[in-house]
């Protein structure tokens, strides 16, 4: 596994500016007027981005029965494109789910405000504010509601492998004894007429897979080491195998 010494290097052009958050900021808003309209803000980018999907990505979803009957759990993923979260999100419109997201990404005005409507939690720099974080992910895990979170912890365009995972996922799973989602999202060669949209760009596929559920070795550390590094390998193992694009 490479080392995650530069693992915020992206830059895409944009530049946030910079957020404070009050002492008393709500990191899970958990209203039924709030959660209703961030299920409305997700249907209507599901349907905002049916063409791009179709003609710009080559978009497909596989294994949504691995989430039939699943609750409270840690959603878990490569973050390899730009967009990424919204192809996720619109992938499963009937599960609620927050996205845990840099601090910084509530900078972009106007747009942060709908990426906090659609569920955008900012993991806070603050220690005493993570503190409270920490605490309420694990009360949000176990009311029953979902998150997504990337142990990439950064985004990396088009990467070609799954990278190191942070233990954060890993970390609220064990604490909340939640069940954890591994998802992989792949690159593929376009085929059939898909060629004359995509040529040599890749077509995407989101891959949910089964559920997976953590096996206490008897220590907390060793616990969450051992279940990064064993979704990793799942994760790698499953990528690699799929991702035609970059097959020689």
């Amino acid at each position: 596994m490479q080392n995650q010494e530069n693992i915020h290097t992206y830059d895409n052009g944009f530049h946030p500016k910079e957020v404070k958050l009050k002492d008393n900021y709500k990191f899970y808003r958990k209203g039924i007027v709030i959660r209703s309209i961030t299920r409305l803000l997700v249907w209507l980018v599901k349907l905002i981005i049916i063409i791009p999907n179709f003609f710009v990505w080559g978009f497909k979803v596989k294994g949504k029965k691995n989430l039939k009957k699943q609750k409270g759990f840690v959603l878990i993923s490569n973050h390899t494109h730009p967009f990424d979260v919204f192809m996720i999100l619109t992938s499963i419109p009937f599960k609620k789910i927050y996205v845990t997201t840099l601090q910084s990404n509530l900078g972009f005005g106007i747009v942060s405000k709908f990426f906090r409507i659609g569920g955008a939690v900012p993991i806070p720099e603050d220690p005493k504010l993570f503190k409270r974080f920490n605490k309420d992910t694990v009360t949000t895990l176990n009311q029953g509601f979902n998150i997504l979170i990337y142990p990439e912890a950064a985004l990396v365009p088009f990467c070609d492998h799954i990278r190191e995972f942070m233990p954060g996922a890993f970390h609220y799973a064990y604490q909340a004894n939640a069940t954890i989602i591994p998802s992989v999202i792949t690159y593929h060669k376009p085929r059939g007429l898909r060629k004359l949209f995509r040529r040599k760009k890749p077509c995407i596929k989101y891959n949910i897979l089964p559920p997976y559920h953590i096996k206490d070795l008897g220590n907390k550390a060793l616990t969450i080491k051992e279940t990064a590094n064993e979704l990793n390998k799942i994760m790698s193992d499953y990528f690699n195998e799929h991702s035609d694009y970059f097959k020689k």
